[in-house]
């Protein structure tokens, strides 16, 4: 029970400081520069897609070491088969260590990309903006907010993803 409120807390945390930072940044280039609201959550949603691939690539290809990386499922992975650990886990890593690296993993997921980028990046004020768009007639805008969010801000989860692996790799190789 103490394990399921350390995470709610990390998430709360998280997701608190991502708020911040999302109105923190909308204000910047919508209010100061003058960016279009619907450009701002874009970039927003995009910059925090290539976070969150490069963030999650980075703490799986680290911290999960035990063979059961969802890393696995994704073509990025080929770099983590020249590691030593990689796919079965090190057999020789002590049971302490990988169980300190799950608690790491956990936690810092539940603060950096659940907390944190879960409120950084909202889908629910991007489908608000893409409404309020479309009711006052701004039909191009809200189809080039739609596509342009949703089409870079998946390209930009698989770059993250390749420099989060990348990450992890040059990390393992350095002993870090």
């Amino acid at each position: 029970m103490i394990r399921l409120f350390s995470i709610l807390a990390c998430i709360g945390i998280g997701g608190g400081f991502g708020a911040l930072a999302r109105e923190g940044t909308m204000s910047l280039m919508h209010g100061i520069i003058g960016l279009p609201a619907f450009v701002s959550l874009a970039f927003v949603n995009v910059f925090g897609s290539f976070l969150i691939g490069i963030i999650f690539g980075s703490l799986e290809g680290h911290l999960n070491r035990d063979g059961t990386s969802r890393l696995k499922q994704a073509p990025h992975h080929r770099h983590l088969h020249q590691l030593p650990w990689w796919p079965n886990g090190d057999l020789t890593q002590p049971a302490v260590d990988l169980l300190q690296a799950r608690i790491t993993l956990q936690t810092a997921s539940a603060i950096s990309i659940t907390g944190f980028l879960g409120a950084y990046t909202t889908f629910s004020a991007f489908s608000l903006l893409t409404v309020q768009l479309l009711q006052s007639g701004q039909i191009l805008n809200a189809i080039i907010s739609v596509v342009g969010s949703v089409c870079l801000s998946l390209l930009m989860v698989w770059i993250g993803l390749h420099v989060g692996v990348r990450i992890a790799f040059r990390k393992s190789l350095t002993g870090e």
